[in-house]
């Protein structure tokens, strides 16, 4: 995997460009972000330790992920605690994202599953849906 610094101003790109203007947490959005990760399952994993193993090599706090067509954006960054490494996958709304915690412990996502942000579903260890704080 090439590694990509995540730009600030490209995260606003991607967050426009997935659509993520709505800020609920549909049922639909659940599933698809649940159907997405039972589905690619393999794939997600082998991005996270490819990602982990990308950010600790490149001396930087986050990066960008490469585009699959299985998710609109992703993102992998040091916790603000600096004690986990977060990976956001953007499935279909950037505000409930898939999120994988490197700790196994959400407290350790904030503003995405804590801190405003909550975990709408826990889908087996270090993988959450969450709910993003939009304010």
């Amino acid at each position: 995997m090439g590694s990509h610094r995540l730009r600030w101003a490209e995260l606003g790109v991607a967050i426009a460009a997935a659509g993520c203007l709505s800020q609920i947490a549909t049922p639909e959005v659940i599933a698809q972000a649940e159907e997405t990760f039972a589905t690619h399952c393999d794939e997600f994993r082998e991005l996270a330790t490819t990602a982990i193993a990308d950010l600790q090599q490149s001396g930087e706090s986050q990066l960008r992920l490469p585009d699959r067509p299985f998710y609109d954006s992703a993102w992998v960054a040091e916790s603000l605690n600096g004690e986990a490494v977060i990976i956001d996958f953007v499935i279909a709304e950037f505000y409930v994202p898939l999120v994988y915690v490197s700790t196994d412990d959400p407290q350790d996502v904030h503003d995405t599953c804590t801190n405003g942000g909550r975990v709408v579903k826990s889908l087996e260890p270090h993988w959450y849906i969450c709910q993003r704080d939009w304010n």
